[in-house]
């Protein structure tokens, strides 16, 4: 789990539910159940027919307060339950065709083990609010509200707004939830983790064990064909395209060496697209990047930068960074935290079908 890549993850979520802009009129729902841990976050339902359904064996289930299951003491209402559900769907599987359950009954346990992991995932800020009494301040509930607030300027009027709400079952509190949710990520790994004096940041010994199991680099990656559509390469052989990506890798360690920044390097010049916008660099443990570069990256001491490395991809120049132990710290924490959360269901669960979530 990586901690940028999750908080891209629930921002995106928030993007789609700016653009389905979904309400019915479920009312509020806390975000924790009992009175301990994270404020609530308030609730505005706006107005408008509800087209959510449920439907357990042939008869209609009320969704109004209705809890899907619940993580260690967080409660899952119905309508996220639903919004995670169809987003996986439409996105992994059917994608929007009536005809795919009835032909691939047996994905559908994969489906609901999905959307089980995906709802954890975008609580873990709750579930640690939860755990160390973090509450929302004043300034995070206005930022939840003003990302609410601008969700109306999109339409031409109020009634648009509340239509489209209406048309796609999303509620204004689910809104509000999904944003609260990023937000608390942010607010758990600010107050626990990011610093020295944060209560869950490693100690010397912790950040040691990390510096044995993990490495966080930069590279700039000259592939074996990246000068394959360069003008005078048209008949180039593979060897021969290899030999000029060499000769390249050559020119461009000479200006790492000669203090060239290997981060816009690798944006300008290299072929890797993951490292394009891409600050943090890469942080990885054994096993989970090609042989080479993972040799090669490990033996390099902090801030010091590699000679060409070559792999089946092409050839890299690799600098070490300094790890981002809080970062680590929470992605190593929260894993632990999610593989060991008790889930609860609701009693409907197991009698879930593919056309039971409307």
């Amino acid at each position: 789990m990586n901690l940028k890549k999750l908080i891209a993850i629930l921002s995106a979520a928030a993007m789609l539910l700016c653009c389905l802009c979904g309400c019915g009129d479920s009312g509020s729902v806390p975000l924790v159940s009992g009175d301990d841990g994270a404020s609530d976050i308030p609730s505005d339902a706006s107005s408008g027919e509800s087209v959510i359904k449920f439907i357990i064996d042939g008869e209609e289930v009320e969704t109004d307060g209705l809890v899907m299951m619940t993580i260690d003491g967080i409660e899952v209402p119905f309508d996220e339950y639903r919004y995670t559900y169809n987003f996986l769907d439409g996105s992994y599987f059917s994608g929007g065709d009536e005809t795919y359950w009835a032909e691939n009954a047996d994905a559908f346990p994969t489906l609901l083990q999905y959307t089980e992991i995906y709802i954890k995932e975008n609580n873990w800020g709750m579930l640690l609010a939860k755990q160390y009494g973090l509450e929302f301040t004043q300034e995070d509930l206005d930022e939840i509200e003003n990302y609410v607030a601008e969700q109306s300027s999109y339409f031409e009027s109020q009634e648009d707004y509340e239509e489209a709400l209406a048309e796609t079952g999303i509620t204004e509190d689910l809104l509000r939830r999904l944003i609260g949710q990023n937000v608390m990520t942010n607010r758990a790994f600010e107050d626990l983790f990011n610093g020295e004096d944060k209560p869950l940041y490693p100690d010397a010994e912790a950040r040691a064990a990390l510096d044995e199991e993990y490495v966080r680099a930069y590279h700039v990656l000259i592939s074996n064909d990246h000068f394959a559509d360069e003008e005078g390469y048209e008949d180039a052989t593979e060897e021969e395209l290899k030999a000029a990506a060499y000769e390249y890798a050559q020119e461009i360690a000479k200006q790492i060496a000669d203090g060239a920044d290997i981060y816009e390097l690798a944006q300008t010049v290299g072929d890797d697209p993951g490292m394009m916008d891409n600050e943090e660099g890469y942080t990885f443990t054994f096993g989970e990047m090609v042989e080479p570069f993972e040799k090669a990256a490990f033996a390099l001491e902090k801030g010091a930068v590699s000679d060409i490395v070559e792999t089946d991809y092409g050839y890299h120049i690799i600098k070490r960074l300094e790890p981002d132990y809080a970062s680590m710290a929470l992605n190593e924490y929260v894993d632990d935290m999610l593989a060991n959360a008790e889930v609860e269901y609701c009693e409907y669960y197991d009698k879930i079908t593919y056309d039971s979530i409307q």
